[in-house]
């Protein structure tokens, strides 16, 4: 008998962490934070099971919400090796030792662990990421592999992020072969940096674990929002201000160099126009990301006035600059450096926030781009005077459409149903009308959070 239980991401977006139980083996895929008002308390938690009764974990990529608990399952025993992708390891990495920087720092300071629990703890520290580090197994694209006996698994690309994988499993078990198809995070079909999921590769799943993020939606194509985020840049600059752009660490800050890289050697964007990244985390990501594509001896991210802020007395240093981009984490403003820049440059008329990813409810990215006119920052409330945009067309993840692409080749007689995850509710619920619609696919199903399902 083979079970799963859904440890997270089940009618929720984060929190990514499947057990799989049989008569071969127990393993996990991911093992992810949980991030939001109603679900960060969940990081505090004991595991619904015990991590060293876990034989092995695959991880898809290294986005925390997929690999940010691995720590906390190293530090309460589990013992197994974690498979991913050579990059994701890379990326992983890095993810994790600031993620326990961020932890040991908050904790001696007695802030508590996250901004919607009071709790002060620390769920894991820097060693307890570097032991989770030396259990990483580094795993090629499409190579098959058999951690235990009768159990094999095959990585395929999925675009999304440097190297993000879907993750096929095929378990021989004591009443029947089944293979189990994990989506992970579905990339877009026209990726700017990396290649996009991998369409050619052959599978005929049982079962499916299908990310909905975007169900029922569809985004704009990434040349629109280009062409919208250099027009504020340029109409910013012009009336002397500077342009404040929240990012992620990972893929959104190299997709970014990328854009204003283009835009100055194809005129869309003065060579003078100075471009900060102050984000050293993203600067170690970029790094990682240039090792991985680096093809020619053009550099991939570089230009003319691209500076790379390593220090904070250099950060606080930028105030005093105009008519220049700034670009900083975190993502959705509700911590890193881009903090200090918008206590100090909100007030400013003449100054543009442009966001270019999602912004969760609670944070302060959500209540500036649904129009806040004052927004508290420390123990200030600071007028939001500048110029606010919230581009949807640089998300990395795919929409309705690239989840049909990548669903189609895999539909066969052999599928007995689609498990909808990565997704609230209201999302699950319309890409399961848009699969019964559009693909006839009626067998679909909605998990709850830390329900067991037995595959037949």
């Amino acid at each position: 008998m083979i079970t799963i239980e859904f440890g997270g991401a089940a009618e929720t977006v984060t929190g990514s962490n499947f057990l799989v139980k049989s008569s071969r083996g127990t393993f996990i895929v991911d093992c992810g934070m949980f991030q939001g008002p109603d679900v960060e308390y969940r990081n505090l938690e004991d595991f619904n099971y015990d991590p060293s009764s876990v034989d092995f974990a695959v991880l898809t990529h290294a986005h925390l919400d997929h690999c940010g608990l691995f720590p906390k399952l190293v530090r309460e025993g589990f013992s197994g090796k974690i498979y991913a992708t050579t990059s994701t390891i890379s990326l992983a990495t890095e993810i994790l030792l600031d993620s326990a920087k961020i932890q040991e720092n908050n904790f001696k300071r007695g802030i508590p662990f996250g901004k919607f629990v009071d709790e002060v703890k620390l769920i894991y520290n820097s060693k307890d990421a570097s032991d989770t580090i030396s259990q990483f197994v580094s795993v090629n694209f499409r190579d098959t592999f058999e951690p235990v006996e009768g159990i094999k698994i095959t990585f395929i690309r999925a675009g999304h992020v440097l190297g993000a994988a879907s993750v096929e499993v095929e378990i021989d078990d004591v009443d029947g072969k089944r293979t189990i198809l994990f989506s992970g995070d579905i990339g877009r079909a026209k990726e700017k940096i990396i290649d996009s999921y991998d369409l050619v590769y052959k599978s005929n799943p049982d079962y499916i674990l299908l990310e909905s993020l975007y169900g029922g939606m569809f985004h704009p194509p990434i040349e629109d929002s280009t062409q919208d985020l250099l027009n504020i840049v340029n109409e910013t600059l012009e009336r002397g201000g500077n342009v404040f752009i929240p990012s992620f660490a990972l893929q959104r800050t190299q997709l970014l160099l990328t854009i204003f890289k283009h835009a100055k050697l194809n005129g869309s964007l003065d060579q003078d126009v100075h471009v900060w990244l102050d984000s050293p985390l993203a600067q170690r990501i970029t790094n990682i990301y240039l090792k991985s594509l680096q093809q020619t001896d053009e550099p991939l991210f570089d230009f003319p006035n691209l500076h790379y802020v390593k220090k904070y007395k250099e950060s606080i240093k930028l105030r005093k600059h105009k008519g220049q981009i700034i670009i900083a984490g975190s993502g959705m403003a509700d911590g890193g450096r881009i903090v200090e820049h918008l206590f100090h440059g909100l007030k400013n008329k003449k100054n543009s926030v442009v966001f270019v990813g999602y912004q969760a409810e609670g944070t302060m990215g959500r209540v500036l781009v649904e129009g806040t006119k004052k927004v508290r920052i420390g123990t200030k409330n600071i007028p939001v005077n500048a110029r606010i945009e919230y581009l949807h067309g640089f998300s990395a993840h795919g929409d309705t459409v690239d989840y049909e692409n990548w669903l189609e080749p895999k539909k066969s007689d052999n599928l007995k149903k689609v498990f909808l995850i990565h997704a609230e509710k209201e999302r699950a619920i319309n890409m399961k009308n848009h699969l019964k619609d559009e693909l006839d696919i009626a067998n679909t199903y909605i998990p709850k959070w830390k329900e067991v399902v037995k595959l037949d």
